[in-house]
């Protein structure tokens, strides 16, 4: 039997667009993992800069990195871990952005600015 030049070559086109790379995230590491990669800059940061400042005096933040979730900070009134977070910051591959009861606060200006900066890469206080 013999195949026509017309389905023959489709159907090697489609063999070999099946072999093509995906699209996606960097190679090894899910959208999930960047996004905890992200929260763990501005949780370090976070922790370094905003926990000695007295404008953060009244808050705690908490952690959840969870890799099969969405990851999270929370700020939470300092030594109430069962309270409602003030404030809940999320991320995404070098993006971060929070809500919350302090994203209307005079202290969102700043931790906007702190959490988008930290979250690209950048450091300090």
């Amino acid at each position: 039997m013999k195949l026509s030049k017309t389905l023959l070559v489709p159907a090697v086109g489609f063999v070999l667009s099946a072999c093509a790379p995906a699209s996606g995230p960097p190679a090894g590491m899910s959208s999930n993992a960047i996004a905890v990669a992200t929260l763990q800059k501005v949780n370090s940061q976070a922790h370094a800069c905003w926990l000695k400042d007295g404008d953060f005096a009244a808050y705690g933040i908490v952690p959840e990195l969870d890799t099969t979730s969405t990851p999270r900070l929370l700020i939470i009134p300092r030594g109430k871990p069962q309270s409602l977070p003030q404030a809940v910051i999320i991320a995404s591959a070098g993006n971060a952005q929070f809500y919350g009861p302090l994203s209307t606060s005079p202290l969102a200006g700043r931790i906007n600015g702190d959490i988008s900066r930290w979250a690209s890469g950048g450091t300090g206080c």
